[in-house]
């Protein structure tokens, strides 16, 4: 039995149909990306006093945060994450961490009682369909 030299049609139609999905599902994975963003909550005493949308970061920056004994933290934010630089602690395991950039990361000062967490923020959709089906 000798093989054909031209794919059949049920082979078109099943790789047809593969790359439809594929392409689908690329575009819904891109979209959801784009809509979502990232945000960086920073907590001292467990009450928030930041909360940096780490997406629209244009330009690099740096802010203290002190505490009523006089103990600080300093913080860098660029676009996309964020890390303590410099802090008052003896262990400087905050500063040791590096850069954190993923939702549900965490850095913590417990000395300081400082927490700086990720969050991903929903995205926000006017639609209720979450797929598509054929």
């Amino acid at each position: 039995m000798t093989k054909g030299k031209y794919f059949k049609t049920g082979d078109l139609i099943i790789y047809g149909t593969l790359l439809v999905i594929f392409i689908l599902g690329t575009v819904m994975v891109i979209g959801s990306k784009q809509i979502s963003s990232t945000t960086a909550v920073v907590t001292l005493d467990g009450e928030e006093i930041h909360r940096i949308n780490l997406g629209l970061v244009d330009e690099p920056y740096e802010f203290r945060v002190e505490t009523t004994q006089g103990d600080y933290n300093i913080i860098r934010v660029e676009n996309g994450r964020i890390r303590v630089v410099e802090a008052s602690c003896p262990d400087k395991i905050d500063v040791k961490q590096g850069w954190i950039s993923n939702a549900h990361q965490s850095i913590v000062c417990l000395p300081n009682r400082l927490v700086i967490r990720i969050i991903q923020d929903k995205p926000e959709t006017d639609s209720t369909i979450d797929g598509l089906a054929f």
